[in-house]
């Protein structure tokens, strides 16, 4: 005989709103977002690494170099920290958005070293990766106690360490390495380290500093996580960043010369021929039309 379960909810609020383990807002746990018709969410430098799980509706979203993926119910994606990202939901629809650092568990953060290896391999295309049995009922139950008050530090903890137990146990190698591939590393807490800060300074030798290494150490781990050198890496973000920028409705060279810090016009546009071949006009009306064929 079928039974239809009865929704509780959650006893004696007060005293859990009253504990000093009470989160009134979530730095890092989970949290569930709706959306009404034509809802607009994003960040310009996530400070967080952002696991989201679209739970109903049609999202477009569109991260660094990224632009307009749509992702459905049903989808989960990364959004790794000191990213550009922005996403609509043209219909509404709600989700349910982890934010974390690095994973809370020593296991938890061998398993993702782990698969360097296949991320080597692979070529990262910004792709959901489906939510399935038993991560489903998994994340009913976490948004039920969500929804309802149900905001100890302790249950977040709990639960993101159950996460990674479901993953670990019911996905594949191939599939957690897509998902978590932006914050993968050999050294995933000095992978994590240079994400948070690489905004923060104005070159290699403050990074340098900030991570207590000597700089022969700081240079060999780099070269070690990222496969390049720290120059290099950081021309490219440098060079990334300028294409967002490029990307934005009404933008001009001035606001970017400024935001970026580039001593004049005349050196940006130098700097756009050598590393772009092209003007700085030349590259906006490029990234436009890229972006709005996209």
């Amino acid at each position: 005989m079928k039974t239809k379960l009865m929704e509780n909810k959650l006893l004696y609020i007060e005293e859990h709103m009253s504990c000093q383990n009470y989160m009134t807002t979530i730095e890092t746990g989970f949290k569930f977002i709706e959306f009404t018709e034509d809802t607009e969410l994003g960040e310009d430098d996530t400070s967080k690494n952002y696991l989201l799980f679209f739970l109903k509706g049609d999202f477009t979203v569109s991260y660094n170099q990224f632009h307009n993926r749509t992702f459905q119910t049903g989808d989960m994606i990364l959004i790794p920290r000191s990213s550009s990202f922005k996403g609509v939901a043209k219909k509404g629809g709600n989700l349910l958005s982890m934010f974390f650092d690095v994973p809370e568990s020593s296991c938890d953060k061998l398993v993702l070293q782990s698969l360097s290896e296949i991320c080597k391999e692979k070529e990262y295309k910004f792709e959901p990766i489906k939510i399935r049995y038993p991560l489903t009922p998994f994340l009913e139950i976490l948004t039920y106690c969500i929804r309802n008050s149900m905001n100890c530090s302790h249950l977040h903890d709990l639960m993101q360490r159950e996460l990674f137990f479901l993953l670990r146990g019911f996905y594949e190698k191939e599939e957690i390495a897509m998902l978590f591939y932006p914050i993968i590393g050999k050294r995933i807490d000095f992978k994590d380290f240079v994400m948070h800060n690489y905004t923060k300074v104005s070159n290699i030798e403050q990074l340098i500093s900030l991570s207590n290494l000597g700089r022969s150490c700081f240079f060999a781990r780099f070269n070690e996580v990222f496969g390049m050198t720290a120059k290099q890496w950081m021309l490219k973000q440098k060079n990334q960043l300028i294409l967002e920028k490029m990307t934005k409705p009404g933008i001009c060279i001035k606001d970017i010369i400024e935001e970026l810090g580039f001593d004049s016009q005349v050196y940006f546009s130098r700097y756009c021929k050598q590393h772009f071949g092209c003007t700085p006009s030349q590259l906006i009306k490029r990234c436009q039309t890229d972006y709005s064929t996209d």
